[in-house]
């Protein structure tokens, strides 16, 4: 039984050692301070801690956080201590004087003195001894004097004794004779410790003080060349044998080694290898080397099988299960897992379908034609099948018990159904115009034919061909699922689920490598595995035709790449190139060899809901930043990263975060990030949310976070500085306006002033003009009046001289009309005078005088002919020596236009003209014994000139020439008194003020 474990075991190891791994380096040149990798530590919330010679590092899956601004006197460190479920983790610098403890993912810088140290002892006083702490061995761990604390008691030991002393202070030596080199052969198991006793070939296992030899039917333990492991602070052994790594762990009291990988040739230097980590989780290898740096093993969930480098055609297809583990191709060769088992030399390139018949005999074209290799023969004789002389055959399917046959004769493509393999019972034959792709069965009676850009139902009872209305695809082939999903797969566009008549593209992956898929299966938790041009995809089956029902479900795949065990990316599509084996494995080719896989335990890595961090930020420029529930940014922050913690140890592409970052204003918008950080850029004073969701499932579940971001204000950006700047502003806009409407107001004011001044001027120059229109209409009135009587008076006489034949009279009539012309004419030659009587400028007195009674003589003789006629005297009874200085044109008019009254209303009577001195007043006075005046008259002309604004400023109508008389007196301030002439008559009198 044991040799027989043995042997399997073997097995296994040749199994995992087989595989094709993926690892990554960092050193110098990409991250580490320091190439000395001296410890390595995953912690309570799963970031891996290492320690090197020239500072400690953070890892999370992609990045590497070197804290290389702590306040240290070096940076030189040895060995992680503390305990990690207890999320403690202690480390010293070189010459133990100061201590980091790193505890909820943040490192404490403390001394010897801590009181956080007191669960940890590093160093001890024995027997007056000073004895050092002992938690792993390697080739480079030894210490003079060394002790391994368990919950019961202490071992102690030095280059010749082990010592035990329990927790009670009861000590025993342990009778083993020890050395100092054989510090590396010690292990621990929990409470257990082991030693391996290289040179008698057994194990010992110590139990308190007690020792004893623990058998184990495992060589490696005993095998020389093998070298241990043992790291203490990961609970963690390790035997690495001829450049293989095993993990060792004590189950059910048996010592057990699991292969973990097998490290390539001159890949590492097992003698420099100083620690490792074995992250079972996430199936990853960290190796800290002394020279090198560290590197990073991804252990392969997929396996490649191991074929000879000189082997041709490994660009693979089509392929048949084989076996309960292995596969068939279309070359012939077998292969399993690790490698190839068998090749039968089938002898053709026709790599596009293979297909077993009844008899397990393997069916497939080559050159137009159906050949089977007999399964009777062991596959190594073969014959044809007859399809007809005139077909050419493409490929040959199988479905459902269905043999289908994809011909063509050089015209048109046929479609032929058989009931069994021997291709005998010909179902039906269906002709197309262009090439077949694909087909399947889909119900008892109809198939799905796909044709290029085409697509059929096609019915065997009925002999039909309906096509289908399907968008513009290039089809590529069609996969039934066990439940009757139907999926197309095309080039450039995808996967499309055909249901119920209907076609439903699905989403494509963030970078758009499944709008060329290959090929697709379901397993039995119900996922789909789809291959592709670009890795291999994983997606439950639920997410994609809940997807087809609404069209909003997220849709987000999982990829595998050569990071998981592939030799490439590319992979293959054919009729049969996805198949599953009997024991359960998937087998998909690709572009270098085939890749086997079980996809019940192929993990998909998703982040943990609780080990996702937002705590931590960095403005462009400065150090890190460490937070709660609130991130605080100065103000003129140009640009500030927010990092996303997580210990994600898979591909990157598979960590799906997405971010939204929103205030009041704005609604939130979920954005994807491409890595583990959410920028901020420029953002103006104010509080924001910052929310974060991480997919922690297959089946789209999310872990949210959510921080504040704060903003402060400056004063001049603050709530009420920006209302008192509005009000301010508003102020001064008033302000403005108040003063430009005062402006206005009082050039407004000045305009008035000027229009007013203006109209005054012009109401001044219009008054002028009506005035001078008034001047130019009374002047010409009073002129008219002037000259009527005496030019009547001649009109009269020259008709009166027209109208006689005596010369007496003639001669009489000439004479005074000649008098009476030469006097007129001498009344003509005065009439400029009168320009002066209505002009406001004109002056009221002269300069020189003039004597009163010359005036009224000449008044006279203007008159006396025309008296004369109405046998009127006019006597001039005034004194020669009465002088006046008022202007002589006005008082000529006066006389004139009063005389002229008298003389039309005075007949055969006289006229008496007179003028009397008192002191400086002169009278002028005319009384005639005419017909007279009425009293209502005498009042009417007594009062004029006392209202003579009321009265019309024409000189036009009744009483013209006293009319102008009373103006022309008011002018020069003078009086006018009318009255009666006794015995009858109306006398004149007019009273002028002389000038002194």
């Amino acid at each position: 039984m044991r040799k027989l474990l043995l042997l399997f075991s073997l097995l296994l190891i040749s199994t995992v050692f087989g595989q094709q791994y993926s690892s990554v380096w960092f050193n110098t040149d990409n991250g580490m301070p320091q190439n000395s990798i001296k410890d390595i530590v995953k912690d309570k919330c799963g970031f891996i801690w290492i320690c090197t010679d020239g500072g400690i590092l953070r890892y999370d899956g992609q990045n590497l956080i070197n804290y290389k601004n702590l306040k240290l006197t070096n940076f030189s460190f040895v060995n992680f201590l503390g305990n990690v479920k207890s999320d403690h983790i202690i480390l010293n610098n070189s010459g133990q004087f100061q201590y980091l403890i790193i505890k909820g993912r943040k490192i404490t810088i403390t001394d010897k003195k801590s009181p956080l140290l007191k669960t940890v002892t590093e160093r001890t006083i024995f027997k007056n001894k000073e004895y050092v702490v002992f938690i792993k061995n390697n080739s480079f761990t030894t210490v003079d004097n060394g002790f391994i604390k368990l919950q019961k008691g202490t071992y102690f030991f030095d280059g010749k004794n082990i010592i035990y002393r329990k927790n009670s202070g009861e000590e025993k030596i342990i009778p083993l004779d020890f050395k100092k080199e054989n510090q590396k052969n010690f292990f621990r198991f929990g409470e257990y410790l082991f030693f391996r006793d290289v040179i008698n070939k057994r194990i010992l296992k110590f139990s308190e003080e007690n020792i004893s030899v623990f058998n184990s039917d495992n060589s490696l333990y005993n095998d020389p060349s093998s070298k241990i492991f043992w790291q203490d602070m990961n609970c963690q052994n390790f035997i690495i044998n001829k450049g293989k790594i095993y993990i060792s762990e004590l189950q059910n009291g048996n010592l057990k080694t699991t292969p973990i990988l097998e490290l390539k040739n001159n890949d590492i230097d097992i003698s420099m290898i100083y620690s490792l980590l074995y992250d079972k989780e996430n199936n990853t290898m960290y190796i800290g080397t002394l020279n090198k740096g560290l590197n990073i093993v991804k252990v392969p969930s997929f396996v490649t099988p191991k074929v000879n480098p000189t082997l041709e055609n490994r660009v693979q297809y089509s392929m048949l299960p084989f076996g309960y583990d292995k596969i068939i191709n279309f070359q012939g060769r077998v292969y399993d897992k690790n490698s190839l088992v068998k090749d039968y030399h089938f002898n053709t390139v026709d790599e596009w379908c293979l297909v077993y018949d009844e008899s397990n005999n393997i069916l497939y074209s080559k050159d137009g034609k159906i050949y089977r290799r007999l399964s009777k023969y062991n596959y190594e004789k073969y014959d044809s099948v007859d399809i007809g002389k005139n077909n050419k055959a493409r490929a040959i399917f199988e479905d459902k018990g269905f043999y289908l046959l994809k011909t063509e004769d050089g015209v048109q493509y046929y479609l032929k159904i058989y009931s069994n393999g021997s291709l005998q019972n010909l179902l039906g034959s269906f002709a197309f115009k262009s090439e077949i792709s694909t087909s399947v069965f889909i119900n008892k009676d109809e198939f799905l034919v796909g044709c290029d850009d085409k697509m059929y139902i096609i019915s065997l009872s009925k002999k039909t061909i309906k096509k289908q209305n399907i968008p513009n695809l290039s089809l590529k082939s069609t996969i039934i699922t066990k439940d009757g999903n139907i999926w197309i797969l095309t080039r450039g566009k995808g996967l499309y689920l055909y249901k119920n008549g209907k076609f439903t593209q699905m989403p494509f992956d963030k970078d758009g490598y499944l709008s060329y898929p290959n090929n697709l299966m379901k397993d039995s938790k119900g996922y789909l595995w789809i291959s592709s041009n670009n890795g291999l995809f994983k997606i439950p089956e639920n997410t994609l035709l809940e997807y087809a029902k609404n069209n909003t479900t997220k849709v987000v795949y999982y990829r595998y790449t050569k990071e998981d065990g592939f030799n490439i990316n590319e992979f293959n599509g054919a009729v049969n190139s996805f198949t599953q084996l009997d024991n359960g494995d998937f087998v998909v080719p690709s572009m270098d060899g085939y890749v086997f896989f079980d996809p019940l335990k192929i993990p998909s890595y998703y982040p943990k809901a609780e080990n996702i961090y937002v705590e931590r930020a960095r403005s462009k420029g400065a150090d890190y930043m460490y937070f709660k529930d609130t991130l605080n940014l100065e103000n003129d922050f140009n640009q500030a990263s927010v990092y996303i913690d997580i210990p994600y140890y898979s591909n990157s592409d598979n960590l799906y975060i997405e971010a939204s970052l929103q205030n009041a204003d704005v609604p939130a918008k979920w954005q994807r990030l491409k890595d583990r950080e959410y920028i901020v850029r420029n953002l103006p004073p104010g509080e924001y949310t910052l929310d974060i969701r991480v997919l922690i499932s297959p089946d789209g579940k999310f872990a949210y976070r959510k921080i504040l971001i704060s903003v402060p204000a400056l004063y001049y950006q603050t709530l009420w500085f920006r209302i008192l700047g509005s009000v301010l502003f508003l102020g001064i806009i008033l302000l403005i306006i108040f003063l430009r409407t005062r402006i206005l107001t009082t050039k407004n004011s000045q305009l008035k002033k000027i229009v007013h001044q203006k109209n005054d001027e012009l109401k001044t120059t219009q008054d002028q003009l009506k005035n001078e229109s008034e001047y130019q209409k009374n002047l010409i009135q009073t002129i008219n009046h002037d000259i009527t009587t005496p030019i009547k008076y001649l009109s009269v006489m020259s008709q009166k001289l027209s109208e006689t034949d005596n010369p007496k009279l003639q001669k009489q009539y000439f004479d005074t009309i000649y008098r009476s012309s030469e006097e007129l004419y001498k009344f003509t030659l005065n009439l400029k005078n009168y320009t002066e009587l209505f002009n406001n400028e004109s002056q009221i007195f002269q300069e020189g005088s003039y004597f009163v009674f010359e005036l009224l003589e000449a008044k006279k003789r203007l008159f006396e002919e025309i008296s004369s006629q109405n046998n009127t005297l006019i006597i001039n009874n005034s004194p020669k020596n009465i002088k006046l200085n008022v202007n002589e044109s006005i008082i000529a008019a006066i006389i004139h236009n009063l005389l002229d009254n008298a003389v039309k209303n005075t007949i055969g009577g006289e006229i008496i003209l007179d003028a009397k001195e008192e002191g400086n007043f002169k009278r002028v006075s005319i009384s005639d014994s005419g017909a007279g005046m009425g009293e209502e008259l005498f009042q009417y002309y007594n009062n004029l000139i006392s209202d003579l604004k009321n009265k019309p400023s024409s000189l036009k109508g009744q009483g013209l020439g006293l009319h102008l008389v009373i103006h022309l007196l008011k002018k020069i301030d003078g009086k006018i008194i009318f009255k009666d002439n006794i015995p009858k008559g109306t006398q004149v009198e007019i009273i002028i003020q002389n000038q002194n």
